[in-house]
């Protein structure tokens, strides 16, 4: 099979494409307020317009075949899009810019920020806080009045600078596991694999890929947009009911002191879990479940862990027992990885092997440690201390390492560490205690570890980079592979800052966020309680702590030793977090139907299936083309909503 290749017209194709996109995501959807496209590690915001392509390529190959795209262009267009879909919106640049806009508008003699922290706050990486700067954001610009850039080029120039340190940190250590995921541990890429599968054909000569000329895509396609088409259809006659069954969220009450279970499906979802081995969708299912129970037990007899004044309740127990697991589990890929890793280093130190990996893994260590420093020393740029700086660059890193790892394994693109652990802020206020921090240092850790700092519990560019090294071949293309990453991030960064802060400022903040910048206030007001409330190393929370590292440790002792055993550890280490609140029944409904097809048709089965779960993702995103389409022509202010949580 040929490796795709990536060409200069196709890097100039997705760089378009991304400022196309994003623009449209940020001025449309937030703006008119006719969808939200960033929900996942591979959102809307991608796949809508990669699809569009693709269906702009048939036409373009029937009719002016010299001017259609390979699918290695295509995938191209795709992985650089990704590489930034989650900036815009709510999945990083509304925070962004947002809460460095917020400490001088909303402090006030009541919640004395200014008193508190104002002078440990790191100013050099905020906006000008003059009135023509701030207030203009919240309350926009009079008529003819400039956007006051000027104020925001500083902190532009400085979260673009550390943002594309953490993208070379996670280029180069993804480049260094990749061979290790790829051939030792035969790790399936999913989320790579749809889109491979949905161009293949498009080299052959062909204007339609073969999977479209498949019953089942067309059955599968018909399954999802059918329901859709109608609802379209109801906007031009409300008094018809709407079909809600791709778009409502259900929840079963479980009973007094209960969570409630909810059911949410979404055909993205099934999708691409379908090509997601069975261990991992059956342990999701079942630790989720497993979390319920356990939650309602504990809050059914009041039980908590912590010292007095710093107790948790269930659900947070859940949480930090998840925790242990996820850190658990990025210790042991690295261990599962030693001999890959030492010969890495053998080549790096002694230049032994192939030129080519020798040159390139040189690179790669170099890029890895300077980046490291880079981040690190832009965190004590912060005023956090250096160690305390290396602490939470290290715990971010890895849980964000172990998210990339699970998603490549399968495909569950709403795989979501809970929040207070993404960025290693738990670790250090739960486990460690604030205590040990002095109040300069405090304020760093909670800017660094915020929504500001490289988005939100959604990640920016690193699961599109290990896709993109999955799909094409670094060894043959390095220069190509490698340009396609930094041209994309820092177009997709700026266009999305600079359109996010221009709909402000012709808006007004409080207009787009629709008056509420309450969660910022909940931000700083936090930072100000744990000046006043610091906590303390707790053995409690440690206890629940440990005993997720050691369930997770068993399980993967248990899987090392017998082949059947069919628990993985990313049930544990994600058994409550948001992601399978919503979608854990796609996940179970996909485990029953893959489990069938393959206990009674085999591996044949299986493959016959692919196509009728592909023609569910194509036609739930059709479908909301198609509403978004009739909302920008009949309905441009009173958008319908299509695709949410």
């Amino acid at each position: 099979m040929t490796t795709p290749s990536i060409t200069g017209r196709a890097v100039l194709l997705g760089a378009l494409t991304i400022v196309g996109a994003l623009c449209y995501v940020v001025y449309v959807g937030q703006g008119m307020r006719v969808g939200s496209y960033v929900h996942s590690q591979f959102p809307m915001a991608v796949f809508m317009p990669f699809v569009l392509w693709i269906g702009a390529n048939v036409l373009l190959a029937r009719l002016w075949p010299r001017l259609a795209l390979s699918q290695g262009e295509l995938l191209t267009i795709l992985a650089m899009l990704w590489m930034v879909g989650t900036v815009p919106q709510l999945g990083w640049m509304h925070y962004w810019t947002l809460t460095l806009a917020a400490p001088h508008y909303l402090a006030s003699a009541e919640n004395q920020w200014i008193e508190t922290f104002f002078h440990f706050i790191p100013w050099h990486v905020f906006p000008d806080s003059s009135e023509r700067v701030i207030d203009t954001f919240w309350y926009g610009v009079a008529e003819g009045q400039p956007v006051p850039w000027d104020g925001w080029l500083r902190p532009l120039a400085q979260w673009l600078g550390v943002s594309m340190g953490m993208v070379t940190f996670g280029y180069c250590l993804l480049v260094i596991f990749h061979r290790q995921w790829s051939e030792a541990e035969k790790l399936t890429y999913p989320l790579a694999q749809m889109p491979m599968d949905l161009t293949r054909g498009f080299d052959g000569g062909r204007g339609l890929p073969a999977i479209f000329r498949s019953f089942a895509f067309w059955a599968g396609f018909a399954v999802v947009f059918l329901p859709m088409f109608y609802n379209v259809i109801t906007y031009f006659s409300p008094g018809l009911p709407e079909a809600t069954i791709y778009r409502e969220m259900y929840y079963i009450p479980l009973g007094d002191g209960m969570p409630h279970l909810y059911i949410r499906i979404l055909p993205l979802v099934m999708a691409v879990v379908y090509l997601c081995p069975v261990d991992i969708l059956g342990s999701l299912t079942l630790f989720h479940l497993l979390a319920l129970l356990k939650e309602g037990a504990m809050r059914s007899v009041g039980f908590t862990v912590g010292s007095a004044g710093q107790q948790i309740g269930a659900r947070d127990i859940l949480f930090l027992e998840s925790y242990g697991a996820v850190v658990f589990i990025g210790v042991w890929s690295v261990w599962l990885a030693r001999r890959h890793l030492r010969e890495v280093w053998r080549q790096v130190r002694h230049g032994t092997g192939d030129e080519r990996d020798v040159v390139g893994y040189r690179l790669t260590v170099c890029g890895l440690v300077l980046s490291a420093v880079w981040v690190i020393g832009w965190a004590v740029s912060l005023g956090m201390s250096l160690p305390v700086a290396m602490g939470a660059f290290a715990l971010m890193s890895l849980t964000y390492f172990v998210t990339i790892k699970l998603l490549v394994a399968t495909g569950f693109s709403y795989l979501f560490p809970n929040k207070p652990h993404i960025k290693g802020e738990s670790f250090f206020v739960q486990l460690v205690g604030t205590s040990v921090m002095s109040p300069k240092t405090l304020v760093g850790f909670k800017i660094f570890t915020s929504n500001m700092f490289f988005g939100t519990f959604r990640i920016p560019a690193w699961p599109a980079i290990a896709h993109h090294l999955h799909i094409f071949s670094l060894r043959r293309q390095p220069r190509w592979v490698t340009g396609a990453v930094f041209v994309a991030f820092p177009i997709g960064f700026l266009i999305a800052a600079g359109a996010t802060l221009d709909l402000s400022y012709q808006q007004g903040a409080n207009v787009v966020t629709a008056g509420r910048p309450g969660a910022m206030a909940e931000f700083y007001d936090d930072i100000a309680r744990k000046l006043g409330e610091p906590t303390y190393l707790d053995p409690g929370k440690w206890g629940v702590w440990l005993a997720g590292w050691f369930e997770a440790g068993l399980i993967a002792l248990m899987r090392s030793r017998f082949y059947w055993f069919p628990l993985h550890p990313i049930g544990l280490a994600f058994q409550y977090t948001f992601g399978l609140w919503l979608y854990w029944f796609n996940i179970m409904l996909v485990w029953v139907i893959k489990l069938t097809l393959l206990r009674y048709g085999g591996v044949q089965l299986y493959r016959a299936g692919k196509p009728f779960f592909y023609g569910l993702a194509i036609g739930y995103v059709t479908g909301v083309t198609l509403s978004v389409a009739v909302d920008l022509v009949w309905f441009p202010a009173q958008g319908h909503h299509t695709h949410g949580w």
